[in-house]
């Protein structure tokens, strides 16, 4: 499933839609990462000139971001939804919109080296994973929520919220469609020079691909 990544803006700021955001400085954790190309994504949607519609300010982590939103060095960050809940729950930050990633959000990948020397262990670690993630989706008796609520500042009705919009596919396949999509979103975003044949992309005699 993609991530859901909010778009927060410094609560008392006047800046109350996405509109109020085009020319206003974005932070991100550093180049490259996944707030620096959702940044651009979203400019993109929105028909924006990345670099004067959308300039950035490496600030590190979200605490940084914390920092530098509250010194008036950024105006708006965006991150995954859930993980700031508390912020703007505390009345810190407000969440402006939101805008889901053009691709699944994790993946399993392996170096030429490792799937030459240890393709039976990667196997392996892929088999194990999979009915992890059917438990963990599956929340018996509440399990899930609660260790989510827990461990990452959520109350159990954000939790619930979070679990069912995510979906873990552990296997040792991959859509065309997929990358597909996440090809041309990032060379239209300027951070693929041109899209490549599948077959670059995926482990054949490992992995397959699904029309």
């Amino acid at each position: 499933s993609p991530l859901r990544w909010g778009i927060h803006v410094r609560n008392g700021s006047g800046l109350t839609s996405v509109v109020d955001l085009k020319g206003k400085m974005f932070g991100v954790s550093r180049m490259l990462s996944g707030s620096h190309l959702m940044a651009h994504v979203l400019a993109h949607q929105r028909g924006w000139d990345l670099q004067r519609d959308a300039p950035l300010k490496v600030v590190g982590t979200l605490d940084g971001a914390r920092e530098a939103m509250g010194r008036g060095e950024i105006d708006a960050w965006l991150w995954e939804k859930f993980t700031t809940k508390h912020i703007v729950d505390s009345g810190e930050w407000d969440i402006v919109g939101e805008v889901p990633t053009p691709w699944p959000c994790f993946l399993l990948v392996a170096s030429d080296a490792a799937l030459a020397e240890r393709a039976k262990e990667i196997q392996t670690v892929v088999e194990v994973t999979h009915p992890v993630c059917e438990e963990f989706k599956a929340n018996s008796g509440g399990l899930t929520t609660s260790y989510v609520s827990e461990h990452h500042a959520l109350g159990e009705e954000d939790a619930s919220e979070w679990l069912r919009g995510t979906e873990w596919a552990c296997a040792l396949e991959v859509q065309k469609s997929t990358l597909d999509k996440t090809q041309e979103a990032l060379v239209t975003i300027g951070q693929l020079e041109k899209v490549v044949k599948h077959g670059c992309l995926f482990h054949a005699p490992l992995c397959n691909l699904i029309a």
